[in-house]
Formats: structure tokens, sequence, C-alpha cells
């Protein structure tokens, strides 16, 4: 029972330790990711050496879209047009990204921003791990 209590109050401790994204840390968010590592609730982990897919960043003043391209060999990258509308929230010593789409409405933790790594997790508990994108060009 002491064991119990003991990592009940270690969490609590972990859990009022964290803190928001501040608002420099935010502006690593600009830009494209690639995810690399997709770790569920259960404990199941996926890495990914490479994607077909990357997604796309734009951020300012709190308000942002987010939209998945396919990069092409000459660097340049194709998209559906289709971008996701986001708000940043800070709530209970945690950042959030709000979606809302004319079809859902959802919300992402940013449990860790850096220039090089971003994690997110969602509704379902499912962490995702994300690098920098470097886009690969094959001149002719």
């Amino acid at each position: 029972m002491k064991n119990i209590l003991g990592l009940f109050a270690f969490s609590a401790l972990l859990v009022s330790c964290s803190k928001p994204i501040s608002a420099e840390e935010l502006k690593n968010l600009n830009g494209y990711w690639e995810i690399s590592e997709v770790k569920t609730a259960d404990g199941d982990n996926k890495e990914f050496q490479s994607n077909n897919n990357v997604d796309f960043f734009e951020l300012k003043d709190l308000k942002g879209t987010r939209s998945k391209v396919v990069p092409q060999f000459n660097g340049k990258n194709q998209t559906n047009g289709i971008k996701e509308h986001f708000t940043v929230v800070d709530s209970a010593n945690a950042t959030y990204l709000k979606y809302a789409t004319d079809y859902a409405k959802w919300t992402e933790k940013v449990d860790k921003l850096s220039k090089d790594e971003l994690v997110i997790i969602n509704d379902n508990d499912i962490k995702y791990t994300y690098k920098r994108f470097t886009p690969i060009v094959v001149n002719e």
C-alpha cells in the first residue's frame, strides 16, 4: 500500500512540475515534420525510417494550420490543399493544439518541442514523435 501511495505522490509531483511550451519554443513548430516513432497507450511501438507524407505546420499569434504534404525529388511538395486549423492553448501546466474542422474537433498535447524534435500526444493517448524533415533533392 505504501508503494502505491508513493507512486501516486511521485506521479502527482511529475505532473505538477510540467510546464507549458514557451512562446519562444513555439516558434520551432513552424515547418516540415516527419513521424519517426508512434507509441500506443498499451505500449506498442512502431519506428519509421522514412515517410511518404510529411506534416507542415504554420503558426502565427497562437493560431495555425497543419497540412499533409508529399515531398518530391525536385525539392517541392504536393498537397491535397486541406488545412487543419488549430489554436494553441495553455491549460493545466501544459500546451495543447485544439483543432476544429467541418467534420471534427480534437485536442493534442504538445509534450515536447525543440528545433529538431516534436512530441504530440493525442486524445487516445497515442504518442507521436516527429523529427525535423530534411528534403532529398535529386539533381538531373
